[in-house]
This record gives structure tokens, C-alpha cells and sequence, in this order.
């Protein structure tokens, strides 16, 4: 009796057991990428959007790779920054081949635009006087995507507190492998008011109104490498020209390498990068690691500092869940000696080395570490709306996305020669708080913070740019 229950269930089940079989092997079947069609690249090259993709015409990948690829690849072409938008389908042709079409929304590459920007290194430093006198006006003329190869040509012209005019190139293959590239820059520019020093980690200017204090001139050409998808070499030498008005020198004997009113200085700088981010402009999964050795005096120059540094950075983003996200960034220099001119010896508070909730202090130095933390849950998924009365695919689409982000920073900056009269310096400092992120088309990121530091001091901060 037995025995006909156990047939009988055999016979029952046997047909869903052979459809299992037979839909686990289609699973495990490899598709052929028999044609890859690109559209929507009106003037972007066919040939730099398939440099991105992961996989070729040609390859055979068990479905699940091929849309892990197709995702992967995605990513790439958005951190092009040359698209707005990507959408990679594939379809199913002639017995196990497949389709893949590759379908783009190209952005605005033409960019004559005024400018009007605040000089201070933030806008939480301007805000403490509000003296509109401190700021730049004037135009950057930038065509991106100029001949279709991702190469980018700019023309600058400020004035007011800062004057300049500059000229930049770049493009990333000169080769027909597409992994070597070029670019070269020159400006000038003068200064009314100059940083001559650091007191208690706050700037110390001096100003006249009537003649420029600081006149500079800078050059360089840097040749880069790109490695496979994810890997970049860059080499650059640079030459550099200041020279500051007699009465600099004098409030700061230091501020050169001699007590001389010019340097100049050739340098030579090497940088290696290591990035998988899935979007760089505001990342949330992936890797990045950075390496520099620079090289700041050649020796072949009157009035040349002597300094050799090394910087190294490690990112890392990670997705918890579906909406909550974390990362950590270590970055740390060190530099061959002591001994440097102030006007070398940059640490903390610049660009985007900087610790949140110390926006109004800097702190100079030889050495320093970094470390940084967030915690982010994404408060509105990325939404796409429509303006129907836009012709044009360039700005008809407007993404937007926010998160709510919780950070933690620390920084330790040493200085053996100006840290006697800056207390941060030589001491680890914190900074912690809240920030809400928005994010929107062309690489817009809005961030408004509350931060506390190790001072007790607290603050809101409006910050264009993620923090890493």
C-alpha cells in the first residue's frame, strides 16, 4: 500500500519537478550580447559611452551578471556627469543572444554663466561681517563635452575682490586605447587683501584698498591614465609665481621660504585613485581610495621651498537596508619637515578638509588625520517630475532626493612652528550634529547642518556639495 502512495505521488509531482529543473537551467544559461545599440548621444561619441559599460558585444553572461553589469554600468556613465539620465534595457533575440540598447538624455554642455561668489572660505565665515565688498563677480565661460569626448574648456574672468583671468583643457583620451589623457591650465590673479598669518586658528588679514598685495601666476600640464573602469593615474607638474607687496614680509618674516617678497617654485605631483562609488557627487555604496606624493621645489628655481608630501585617503559607503545608508572617510598628509614657509603650510579648514562645526577656525600645519562619519536615512526617494512646458530633454526631467544625515568628525593637525599661538592645533578636536541633503539634477547638493564642536560652540551651516 505503501509503495502505490509513493508512485502516485511521483507521478503527480514529476512534471512541476522537470519544470523546476528546466527553469533552474535557463537560469544558469548564458546570453550572448549580440548587438549593443546606443541612442540619445546627439553629440556625445558612440565609443566614449561604450568605454563605460562592463560588459561587450560578444560576451556570454548568465543573466543575473549581465544585470548586475547593466546596473554596474549605469553607474559609470552617470558619474560621466555627461548624462542626466541613464536607462540600459536588454532583449531577448534569436535563441539564447540578446539586445542591449543603451538609451541616454545628454545635458546642457554650454555654460556662459555670472558669476557672483563670496570670497571667505565659507559662507558661515562671510555671514560674520556680510561686507559685499568681499565678493567676486564676473564669468565662467565652460563648454563641456566640447568636441564629444568628454573634454571640457573653460574661460574665467573675475573681479572685485579677487581679480583673474584663467584658461583650462581637458580631455581624457588622446589615444586610441582611451586611457590616456591631457589637460593643461594657466591664470593670473591679484589680491587687494592678504592672509598673512593665524592667531588663536583665525585668519589674520591685512588690506589696502588702493594696490594689489599679492600678484600670482600658475601653469601646469598634467597627463593622466586610466586603468580598466576604476583605476586613475595622474602625474602633474606645475610652475607657480607670488609675489606679495614688502609690507606682507614684514608682518610675517615666515610667509615666504625667504624673507623676500617673491617665490616661485617648480613641483611635481603623483596621484593614484582606486574608485568604485555608485554616484560620486553623493555617494552611497562603493570604495574610494586615494594616494598623492608631491614634490614642491626642484631645485632649479631662486626662492624655492623644499618640501616633499605624502596624503593618503580611504572611503567607504555602505547601504544597511533599503533606506539607510552609512560611510567612513580616513585622510591623513605628513610632510618631509618643519621648516616650511606659512604660505605652504595649509592643513585644516581649506576646500574640503575640514572638520564640521569649526567653519570659523583653520588650522595650519605639517601634519594632520582626518577622520569622518555619517549615518544617513533617505527621507524622499529619488522622484523624477515633468515640465510639460520645456521643449527641451536637457531640463525637462527634475529628479529629487533627500536624506536626513547624522555625522561624527575628528581631526588632529600637528604643527611644530606657528602652533604655539593656534590651542586647536596639536590636539584632537571633534565635531558632531544633524544635516538635511537635498539632491537634484545636475549634481546639486544643498546641505543644511547643525553642528556643535568640541568648544561648545554650535551653529547652522548652509554647505553646497556633499562632505565626501
Amino acid at each position: 500500500m505503501k509503495l502505490k502512495i509513493i508512485l502516485l505521488l511521483l507521478l503527480m509531482y514529476a512534471p512541476h519537478l522537470r519544470a523546476q529543473e528546466l527553469s533552474d537551467s535557463l537560469k544558469l544559461q548564458s546570453s550572448v550580447i549580440d548587438q549593443i545599440i546606443v541612442t540619445g548621444n546627439k553629440k556625445t561619441r558612440a565609443y566614449i559611452v561604450l568605454r563605460e559599460l562592463t560588459f561587450h558585444q560578444g560576451d556570454s553572461l548568465p543573466p543575473y551578471i549581465l544585470e548586475a553589469a547593466i546596473e554596474r554600468s549605469r553607474q559609470n556613465l552617470m558619474n560621466t556627469a555627461l548624462f542626466n539620465f541613464v536607462e540600459i534595457r536588454y532583449f531577448q533575440g534569436l535563441a539564447n543572444s540578446v539586445v542591449v540598447h543603451v538609451n541616454l538624455t545628454e545635458r546642457w554642455y554650454l555654460w556662459p554663466s555670472p558669476v557672483f561668489e563670496i570670497a571667505d572660505r565659507n559662507i558661515t565665515e562671510w555671514w560674520q561681517t556680510k561686507d559685499f565688498s568681499r565678493t567676486n563677480y564676473g564669468m565662467f565661460l565652460r563648454q563641456e563635452n566640447l568636441t564629444g569626448r568628454d573634454d571640457i574648456a573653460q574661460l574665467q574672468l573675475l573681479f572685485g575682490y579677487t581679480k583673474r583671468f584663467g584658461i583650462f583643457y581637458t580631455t581624457p583620451y588622446i589615444n586610441k586605447k582611451l586611457n590616456v589623457g591631457l589637460s593643461a591650465g594657466f591664470y593670473v590673479t591679484s589680491v587687494k587683501e592678504v592672509n598673512y598669518n593665524t592667531y588663536n586658528n583665525k585668519i589674520q588679514f591685512y588690506n589696502d584698498p588702493d594696490k594689489f598685495l599679492r600678484k600670482e601666476m600658475q601653469a601646469y600640464l598634467r597627463l593622466t591614465k586610466r586603468q580598466g573602469l576604476y583605476d586613475f593615474y595622474n602625474t602633474t607638474v606645475d610652475y607657480r609665481n607670488s609675489e606679495v607687496a614688502d609690507t606682507i614680509i614684514q608682518l610675517n618674516e615666515r610667509y615666504f621660504t625667504d624673507v623676500f617678497p617673491r617665490q616661485q617654485h617648480l613641483a611635481i605631483t603623483w596621484n593614484y585613485r582606486h574608485d568604485t562609488r555608485d554616484y560620486q557627487p553623493y555617494a552611497l555604496n562603493g570604495f574610494l581610495y586615494e594616494l598623492d606624493v608631491s614634490k614642491v621645489g626642484l631645485k632649479f628655481l631662486p626662492h624655492e621651498p623644499d618640501l616633499i608630501s605624502i596624503s593618503m585617503g580611504l572611503r567607504k559607503y555602505l547601504p544597511l537596508s533599503k533606506r539607510w545608508f552609512a560611510s567612513a572617510a580616513v585622510k591623513g598628509r605628513l610632510m618631509q619637515r618643519e621648516g616650511g614657509p606659512f604660505f605652504n603650510q595649509r592643513a585644516l579648514g581649506y576646500g574640503s578638509d575640514y572638520i564640521r562645526g569649526y567653519d570659523l577656525y583653520v588650522m595650519n600645519g605639517q601634519d594632520y588625520a582626518l577622520f569622518r562619519s555619517n549615518l544617513k536615512f533617505n527621507l524622499l526617494p529619488t522622484k523624477i517630475y515633468q515640465f510639460g512646458f520645456l521643449k527641451t530633454e536637457k531640463f525637462k526631467k527634475f529628479p529629487v532626493s533627500a536624506f536626513l544625515n547624522a555625522f561624527f568628525d575628528a581631526g588632529y593637525v600637528s604643527d611644530k612652528q606657528f602652533g604655539y599661538r593656534n590651542y586647536l592645533s596639536n590636539k584632537w578636536q571633534m565635531g558632531y550634529g544633524v544635516s538635511f541633503d537635498f539632491i537634484t539634477y545636475y549634481d546639486v547638493v544643498l546641505r543644511f547642518e547643525y553642528a556643535l564642536n568640541r568648544l561648545g560652540d554650535a551653529g547652522l551651516y548652509i554647505r553646497v556639495g556633499s562632505i565626501f
